[in-house]
């Protein structure tokens, strides 16, 4: 397994960000048309760009030594409330964590996880969340990750 370099990745990378966020969806809705895949494009630069200009979002590549991207994932940044302390609870979750397929199963994306957790930690974040995908459920697991005793509950309107 080849150690990978990680950098936190801002505005100046919004269309790698971007093309990597579509290969990730396409990855897990292959049924997706490219009218869909298209739409789904341009409003994720602009939902990129209004949470970088709120510095509310954090993306981050994994390379190889010879500077290929292996893998990716973002950490949308909000704030909850004061609950057992005095101080509001700043919370990471993580999203469009992607590993490309040719880089799979060799630990990169624990690789990832371990350094979103270290900067996650260093910016003052109190918590990380996920939504897991069945394929990653188990790296999440072996990353420390554990499922909710929340009872979190959804609502599509």
């Amino acid at each position: 397994m080849l150690k990978l370099n990680f950098i936190k990745a801002g505005i100046d990378y919004i269309e790698i960000l971007v093309e990597l966020r579509i290969e990730f969806i396409k990855d897990i809705h292959p049924e997706y048309n490219n009218d869909l895949i298209n739409k789904i494009h341009n409003s994720t630069i602009k939902y990129f760009k209004d949470l970088f200009d709120n510095n509310a979002y954090i993306g981050f590549l994994g390379f190889t030594t010879d500077n290929k991207i292996a893998c990716t994932a973002g950490l949308l940044i909000y704030f909850l409330p004061p609950l057992n302390t005095a101080s509001y609870r700043k919370i990471g979750h993580i999203l469009n964590f992607y590993t490309k397929p040719e880089y799979r199963r060799k630990g990169y994306g624990m690789q990832l996880m371990d350094f979103i957790k270290v900067e996650a930690k260093k910016d003052g974040i109190n918590r990380l969340v996920l939504n897991a995908t069945e394929m990653g459920f188990s790296l999440y697991k072996k990353a420390g990750f554990i499922e909710s005793e929340d009872k979190a509950m959804i609502l599509n309107l």
